[in-house]
């Protein structure tokens, strides 16, 4: 066996034999990072959850214009081109609420559903995996639950959508349109009486109104003159961090608009104050750890200086008493850390048992990836720094010492 080996198993050996003074070591290293490393897991658990259930909600990351004074006209240009700002993922126009509030007939009666434009790629039809509403003859929507049970309508009902106008001449006219249900949203998603229809069936319903010819819907008219023009807009960030971006590029463009950056902001709150209490219990822990493994370091060495002398004597380097004291201290951290991600792992598993119901069987104790490495480091960090006056000490012990008082 080779001197360098020889050193490494001795100080192994020498740790195992010491087996009371290693283990009141590893179980103090234990109970100092398990209350940190469940603190940080509830922390960023919490978080998590909280990110999760907006984001379980696309109306989160809805973005939409503030009515002002100066009424605004965007085009399909502009739709567009909003679609393409940074953070946002889907753009759609709308029309005036005139065409969007109709009264519906089902088999239990009328009512005023509010329809929202769609188009395909529509993040709430996409999400909930529900069926996009197409065009055609039969135009199709998707209803919400309550809409839905108010006028008995089911998926592949059909409903009539009778539509008036009074004419500038003066005259009234109507017309009646025949609507199917190709699916309805779950009851948690709208409890409102809304819809979802595609937007050429809602530009053709306002066409109606403006006395705009539609001739494949049979709708008579003046032949369109002008680009088409949508008073407001809908609009889908990629993220709740992508809600942020899209605000900031519409305030650079003089669009005031509405989000939920509020609630996003409160999460943001809550992680950096969550963020600053463990960083400052990590600190006070991170302190009284580097002064226990000081002082452990240091009455270890004193304890062994006729024993590493006399290592010294039979031709160990100083190289390999540095390491001698190193080896041990880092067999402590790497037993303590294993302790103490072993009692984390089953207390993170008793909470999320405990508050599944209350957070919806979430996780609100997980560690993410970057602090368990993060935390791994900064303990070896702190043990090497905490050993290392001790380590040089025991490499310059003085061989004659030992033969002296031999």
């Amino acid at each position: 066996m080779s001197t360098c080996r020889l050193a490494l198993f001795l100080a192994f050996r020498d740790w195992l034999h010491e087996k009371t003074l290693s283990v009141c070591a590893v179980l103090a290293l234990a109970s100092m990072l398990t209350p940190i490393l469940v603190l940080d897991g509830v922390a960023n658990g919490v978080i998590v959850a909280m990110r999760t259930k907006l984001l379980e909600d696309p109306a989160v990351l809805v973005v939409r214009p503030i009515s002002s004074r100066v009424e605004r006209s965007y085009t399909a240009a502009d739709i567009a081109r909003f679609a393409r700002l940074p953070g946002a993922r889907f753009a759609i126009g709308c029309i005036r609420a005139m065409a969007t509030d109709m009264t519906l007939q089902g088999p239990k009666g009328s009512d005023v559903v509010h329809l929202e434009p769609c188009a395909p790629g529509e993040p709430i039809l996409t999400h909930y995996h529900l069926r996009e509403p197409k065009d055609g003859n039969v135009p199709e929507l998707v209803l919400s639950k309550r809409a839905a049970d108010r006028l008995g309508l089911s998926v592949g009902s059909e409903l009539l959508a009778p539509l008036g106008r009074r004419t500038q001449a003066g005259r009234l006219e109507s017309l009646q349109m025949t609507l199917r249900v190709c699916d309805i949203l779950p009851a948690n998603v709208a409890d409102s009486m809304t819809g979802f229809v595609p937007l050429t069936f809602l530009e053709a319903v306002q066409d109606y109104h403006d006395e705009i010819a539609v001739p494949e819907r049979g709708m008579s008219g003046k032949p369109r003159s002008a680009e088409r023009l949508y008073g407001s807009f809908r609009l889908y960030a990629t993220d709740l961090d992508g809600v942020e971006r899209v605000s900031h590029e519409f305030t650079t463009m003089g669009i005031e608009v509405a989000t939920k950056a509020r609630e996003i902001a409160d999460i943001r709150a809550l992680d950096h104050a969550l963020r600053r209490v463990l960083l400052i219990l990590a600190l006070a822990v991170g302190t009284g750890f580097l002064a226990h493994t000081l002082s452990s370091a240091q009455a270890s060495v004193r304890r062994k200086l006729r024993m590493l002398g006399l290592l010294r004597l039979l031709g160990f380097s100083r190289l390999q008493l540095v390491c001698y004291p190193l080896v041990q201290i880092f067999l402590t951290v790497l037993s303590g850390l294993a302790l103490a991600f072993l009692v984390y792992c089953l207390v993170s598993a008793s909470i999320n048992v405990f508050f599944a119901e209350q957070s919806g069987g979430l996780d609100i104790c997980q560690l993410s990836l970057h602090d368990t490495l993060l935390i791994v480091v900064c303990v070896f960090l702190l043990s090497a720094a905490a050993c290392v006056h001790s380590a040089l000490k025991a490499s310059y012990v003085d061989p004659s010492a030992v033969i002296r008082e031999v």
